[in-house]
């Protein structure tokens, strides 16, 4: 009697870790190649279709599409924060009105990231930080930028935060047009920005 038929292989082309939105966290995988064979006694011969790769978790066992690896939502959230505390120290460096960091600056930069973010600040990454944004248009640009991932709330907080550090009160002009220009390119209100002014400067 002669056996003949067809079945399908599903080869591992590919190990790695991901994000599995079945586990909500980060897991080993496997993307496999599933490919339909013609048989003869059970030894693919011919080969007859190919079919969609589709990544599966080692751990819940469940497959996805292969567009699962484009997706990370904990490195994106990482990546965001990291963002968010490179805005925050350029705009605290501009505000300062200092040449460069000093060791006051950096703790205030620090203190902020943590209460704010809740991103631990290093020496490091704050210099890189104001490195990559110290003149005054790259770092607004910056802010328009990143401005998306905060909502009203954080935006204040974030405007507050860098009015804090204003060398003086009352709040010169240069501090005074800087901070509606940083609240501008926050995406607040004009009336927004000016009740908060108002408020920190007759603190």
């Amino acid at each position: 009697m002669i056996i003949w038929g067809s079945y399908v292989t599903k080869k591992i082309i590919q190990k790695g870790e991901f994000f599995c939105p079945g586990c909500a966290q980060h897991r080993q995988y496997n993307l496999r190649r599933p490919k339909k064979w013609g048989h003869l006694y059970w030894i693919p011969l011919i080969p007859m279709q190919e079919l969609d790769r589709y990544v599966q978790c080692t751990a819940c066992d469940k497959a996805w599409n292969e567009s699962v690896l484009e997706h990370d939502p904990i490195r994106e959230q990482h990546q965001r924060d990291e963002n968010l505390a490179t805005m925050l120290a350029q705009l605290m460096l501009l505000m300062s009105g200092e040449g460069g960091l000093t060791p006051k600056l950096n703790d205030q930069i620090t203190e902020a990231t943590q209460r704010l973010i809740g991103v631990d600040a290093t020496p490091e990454s704050i210099a890189k930080a104001v490195m990559s944004g110290s003149d005054r248009n790259s770092a607004l640009s910056n802010t328009a930028r990143q401005a998306d991932g905060l909502n009203d709330r954080g935006k204040e907080a974030t405007l507050r935060a860098v009015i804090a550090i204003a060398p003086a009160r009352p709040l010169g002009e240069r501090e005074w047009m800087l901070a509606s220009d940083i609240g501008k390119h926050l995406g607040m209100s004009p009336a927004h920005v000016g009740g908060v002014l108002s408020e920190m400067a007759a603190a």
